[in-house]
């Protein structure tokens, strides 16, 4: 991320204009490493959000709400005392540095004037958030550092507040243009000349040093040897253009694009390597990427632990259907045990008790060739026909129980497969929860204490518009399916899913209209690329009308048998699923 000194100028400046004279009225702390601040200021109800997350430390205003814990954290409690009812003098920037200073005028036990700082140090994984007191000392923070974690500075309560140390650097509101041209003509031949501006040049990220290489020579990875003075000189005037724009608090914030147009990075200057799209608020910049990052990564966590969860799942069961096809192949030898215990008792005139075997011809063959039948020589003939009776029972009995297990873990096998392939399509925490409130359901998970037995709506099926003008609707989890195909579909509607493979129901809405080849085709592939031939070629893909789909009375969610059907088989296109989903 590019949360570099030049961007938290550009925020401080933001921030002061908005919250300078503003009055702190709530505080809280939605976890260990995060700050909640509410402030009246300019006639607005403002929220400012701290975070010394290591992975992702910001400060930004927010109109995000948060769940807070029912008992505040100490920390909470001491900011809430010392800065509550608190008048905010200036928020400011030490230098370049990634720090962010909030001065607070508020009163003390004696109601005599007093003046608090708190200080955000946005650095990584030394991120942290300290209040200090008049006197300069730490009061407290949300990470104590002591000697044995870093050894040339430490954060503790009582101990002198001490900004970081300095960096050997020179800073852009100290450069002069002829500072800025001695570092780039200064330059080593053998290294690169956007690492030799990060390394000088105070406040400066990876992405903003490369720029001046990029708007003077278009080429990031050029060593300076391979340069000429004259390319030297329009990077050096380049790289003076950006450090006076900084000088005078002239930013021009933006969000950085990938190919598709996604937002990966921010900046507080115009950043031309990439595309990037202006920005008025810096703040509402970081707060929706923050957020958007947040949530990919509970999604990320979730359906990870989700996944673990069904894989384990599905290895069990066949480790379960390997055994029972086991326990069948065992019950083959079963009509041997009766053939033994009806020769037996054809032939019990002939047997006496402590005989080892009977020889005898088999009946039940049409050669009636010599048969050998084992004999225990404790038992009786008729209880040694009984043994076998008794065998041949039991293994009969053993092959009807574990056929019927063994379809019914077969069709838990198919059905977690299902799921799996939901996990991997779902886009939002609300259809993770859907798929773990469908396992509780179904048995797999333990429903949470306290929790909702009440079925909640389904999310909506994503939806796409065909090139005829065709509505074409997706289920995205076996929730989403039942909804789709049982409830919100109409009888002459289109149905579509992968022949034996798990995957997606797919709905042509039709409106009573006839439905081109073109618009089944595309039906086909979206429901080809929801499922897990994905990545595959000539996919068979079922389809009929929504009244030939049934669905079996206690089968799972998602589980449907359908009648009458054509078979489609279609390559998944990617770039044309992009182009049919609904704006």
């Amino acid at each position: 991320m590019a949360f570099d000194g030049v961007l938290v100028s550009c925020l401080t400046k933001e921030l002061g204009s908005l919250l300078e004279g503003g009055r702190i009225d709530k505080i809280y702390m939605p976890d260990r490493d995060s700050v909640v601040m509410g402030v009246r200021s300019l006639d607005k109800n403002l929220r400012l959000f701290l975070s010394s997350n290591p992975s992702m430390p910001r400060i930004s205003l927010t109109e995000q709400t948060r769940e807070y814990p029912k008992v505040p954290p100490m920390f909470c409690m001491l900011l809430r005392k010392h800065l509550m009812g608190g008048r905010i003098i200036s928020v400011s920037q030490p230098g370049i540095e990634r720090l962010v200073e909030i001065k607070v005028e508020t009163r003390n036990e004696l109601g005599d004037l007093t003046e608090k700082r708190l200080v955000i140090e946005l650095m990584g994984r030394y991120s942290n958030i300290i209040l200090v007191s008049e006197q300069d000392k730490v009061m407290d923070c949300s990470r104590m550092v002591d000697a044995s974690m870093n050894s040339v500075r430490t954060v503790l309560p009582g101990a002198l507040y001490q900004t970081p140390p300095p960096q050997n650097k020179l800073s852009p509101f100290e450069a002069v243009e002829n500072d800025i041209k001695n570092i780039i003509f200064s330059c080593p031949k053998d290294r690169k000349i956007d690492g030799y501006i990060l390394e000088k040049i105070a406040g400066f990220s990876p992405i903003l040093a490369r720029e001046p290489v990029y708007r003077a020579v278009a080429n990031t990875e050029i060593f300076a040897q391979e340069l000429t003075e004259q390319m030297l000189l329009r990077i050096s005037e380049e790289l003076w253009k950006i450090v006076e724009q900084i000088k005078k608090g002239e930013f021009t914030p933006c969000m950085l694009l990938d190919e598709a147009g996604n937002p990966f990075d921010f900046s507080a200057v115009e950043i031309r390597q990439f595309k990037f799209m202006p920005v008025d608020n810096i703040s509402q910049v970081l707060d929706r990427f923050y957020l958007d990052r947040e949530l990919r990564g509970r999604m990320a966590g979730q359906s990870a632990d989700i996944m673990k969860i069904v894989t384990n799942l599905i290895e069990r069961n066949a480790r379960k259907a390997q055994a029972l096809h086991g326990d069948i192949k065992s019950a083959e030898k079963k009509d041997k045990y009766r053939l033994y215990g009806d020769i037996i008792t054809a032939n019990i005139y002939k047997i006496n008790k402590g005989d080892r075997q009977l020889v005898t011809e088999n009946f039940y063959s049409e050669t009636a060739e010599e048969i050998t039948v084992p004999l225990e020589t404790e038992l009786t003939p008729s209880e040694n026909a009984q043994r076998y009776y008794q065998r041949y029972n039991k293994l009969k009995n053993t092959e009807i129980f574990a056929a019927q297990q063994l379809e019914k873990t077969m069709e838990d096998i198919e059905y977690l497969k299902s799921v799996q392939m939901s996990i991997e399509n779902c886009e939002t925490i609300k259809e993770l929860s859907e798929i773990k409130s469908e396992l509780a359901s179904e048995g797999y998970l333990k429903r949470a204490r306290g929790g909702s037995k009440q079925k909640e709506r389904p999310s909506n099926p994503d939806r796409f518009i065909s090139s005829d003008g065709f509505e074409i609707l997706v289920g995205k989890n076996n929730r989403q399916n039942d909804y789709l195909t049982l409830k919100l579909a109409s009888g002459n509607d289109i149905w579509f899913h992968t022949k034996t493979i798990p995957g997606s129901h797919t709905v042509v809405v039709t409106g009573g209209k006839k439905v081109p080849d073109s618009t089944l085709t595309e039906a086909a592939m979206l429901a080809a690329y929801y499922s897990k031939a994905r990545t595959s070629a000539n996919v068979p893909v079922d389809y009929t009308i929504i009244k030939n789909v049934k669905k079996p009375a206690g089968a799972k969610a998602g589980m449907v048998i359908y009648v009458d059907y054509k078979t489609a088989y279609v390559t998944p296109d990617e770039d044309k699923i992009k182009e049919l989903k609904a704006k």
